[in-house]
């Protein structure tokens, strides 16, 4: 008697996913759309003798290709039709739930099609292989970090060999978060995981046209000669030809940037967004996503406490887009920068009130870059403001230690206080020299002899 298919269990469904929102999810669930994660997913699993059946299919698959991979007298390894059987075995375990299996088998199909130029075919094994291993609970989080990390930049390699360079970034930066994964979210990122996410987004736009090049925190351009020298005539036409203009490449970058702006990297962030806002302005054209591009840019130096720069950047770059003027998104920085500029608090909080006349492109923002806004101060970088904490019922009342009041002294002796006050005041004034009691100084110091 035949089983009948469970449901996906929710390991499967969300790859890395964590029912706790404050800690980081995989890479795949950073970046990836729903519609992908769910196509992806299994419909069912099997169990029982169907699932048995499978397993025993899988093992099938398993010893075919073992065999065409062995070398005989009269024959040589094989590695296209090993890699076809090693990706129908995986897809066996797929059905069966069997995580661990499937992710050996999709690395070792990757691997054989890897050595026969079969780069497309590789890349989708080692990212599928990736989400495996985002979702396994039979690692230590520290190995699952590192098999993410390693799969998602085979992956690159393979797109970068094919010639796919904006899914070769995309699967950089994907294996720049895996390093992060299963951490709090609010806590800032190490040296090594942060350079790895600056360079997957150089990946996607060089440093020479990203204005936002010098907010960089770690690493050097590749595009550069040395750490502090400005980009040449040849580095500018050399970055234009490697930017990635594949459609949506820019919402990559600016989920990193969120991403950093949770960790208060705004730094890094703006330099996430400012290699986004640049992507957007090269395809020529206005768009939305170019308005609240250029408003986060301002939100973004505004919590850095850099308001010269934010006017600065307003005035010279985003007003020379006629579309940009007549945007909510223009309304909103002017009156952010105005505010900071006059360091008038009443105005700041009048336009990033929820019920002000910004209130539509407010919620237009990511909510990162929204929480960031009512957290932004007329001076200095934002900081999120300490709840108070209430008592509990069974804490005892704080003791305040009072401190002794000084005894109460009768009429004569503040009189006599009094009197040895004045008395060493004018004791003071005749070693200056400043007494005019003395009757000894007459007024000849008025008469002036003129003759």
């Amino acid at each position: 008697m035949t089983s009948r298919p469970q449901p996906p269990s929710t390991s499967s469904l969300g790859y890395g996913a964590s029912s706790d929102p404050s800690i980081t999810p995989g890479p795949s669930s950073i970046f990836n759309s729903s519609a992908r994660t769910a196509r992806n997913a299994p419909i069912g699993l099997l169990t029982g003798q169907a699932k048995i059946s499978k397993m025993a299919e899988a093992e099938d698959y398993r010893l075919k290709a073992k065999k065409a991979m062995t070398r005989g007298i009269f024959s040589k390894p094989d590695p296209i039709s090993a890699a076809n059987f090693y990706k129908r075995a995986a897809d066996a375990y797929k059905q069966c739930g069997e995580n661990r299996l499937e992710r050996l088998h999709r690395i070792a199909s990757g691997d054989c099609q890897l050595g026969q130029d079969a780069y497309a075919t590789a890349a989708a094994e080692y990212t599928r292989a990736a989400e495996l291993a985002e979702s396994t609970e039979d690692e230590t989080l520290p190995r699952k970090r590192q098999e993410c990390h390693k799969l998602h930049l085979d992956a690159a390699n393979a797109w970068s060999q094919m010639g796919e360079r904006g899914r070769a970034a995309e699967s950089t930066m994907k294996a720049a978060f895996g390093l992060i994964m299963g951490e709090d979210c609010k806590q800032q990122m190490n040296d090594k995981a942060l350079k790895s996410v600056e360079e997957a987004i150089e990946s996607f736009l060089g440093d020479p046209l990203n204005r936002k090049r010098n907010y960089r925190r770690t690493g050097v351009s590749a595009y550069a000669a040395g750490p502090s020298s400005e980009p040449t005539q040849q580095s500018l036409e050399l970055a234009k030809q490697n930017i990635i203009t594949d459609s949506y490449a820019h919402e990559t970058l600016f989920k990193a940037g969120t991403e950093l702006i949770k960790r208060r990297h705004y730094e890094s962030a703006l330099y996430a967004h400012g290699a986004g806002t640049a992507a957007l302005e090269h395809e020529g054209y206005a768009t939305v996503s170019l308005s609240r591009a250029y408003v986060s840019e301002a939100i973004l130096l505004l919590a850095m406490g850099d308001a010269v720069a934010a006017s600065a950047d307003f005035q010279k770059v985003h007003l020379q887009r006629t579309a940009y003027l007549s945007s909510r998104e223009c309304a909103l920085e002017e009156d952010l920068i105005r505010a900071c500029d006059a360091m008038d608090g009443e105005a700041l909080e009048e336009a990033r009130a929820r019920t002000g006349p910004h209130r539509a492109a407010l919620a237009n923002l990511d909510p990162s870059l929204r929480e960031l806004v009512g957290e932004i101060r007329v001076s200095g970088r934002a900081k999120k403001e300490k709840k108070e904490v209430a008592p509990t019922k069974n804490a005892a009342p704080a003791v305040v230690a009072k401190k002794p009041s000084p005894p109460k002294k009768s009429a004569e002796e503040v009189m006599k206080d009094t009197d040895d006050g004045f008395a060493e005041m004018d004791d003071i004034m005749n070693q200056m020299g400043l007494n005019d009691d003395d009757d000894n100084d007459d007024d000849s110091d008025d008469d002036i002899d003129l003759t």
